[in-house]
């Protein structure tokens, strides 16, 4: 998963030792996006897959998107509010 500077959002599913996988946009240049400080991806819920992702912001407020998919972040649930 990747941010960049301009807020767009993209997966490279398919990403081995051996190189990138195929991109895909989760979504295109966004203000809200470029206040992401950490990003993680993993398998932070009880669904058996590596699909959720972990956002520290600049304000401090941290939030899960569980079961992140194709085009779609998923869920959003708060875990730490802003500071």
């Amino acid at each position: 998963m990747v941010r960049w500077t301009s807020g767009e959002l993209n997966n490279y599913v398919g990403t081995t030792t051996s190189g990138l996988g195929s991109e895909q946009r989760i979504h295109g240049p966004n203000k809200t996006w470029t206040h992401s400080v950490i990003m993680t991806t993993g398998q932070f819920t009880s669904d058996g897959l590596t699909n959720d992702l972990i956002i520290r912001w600049t304000d401090g407020e941290t939030t899960m998107y569980r079961d992140t998919r194709m085009n779609n972040l998923g869920t959003e649930i708060m875990i730490a509010p802003p500071a």
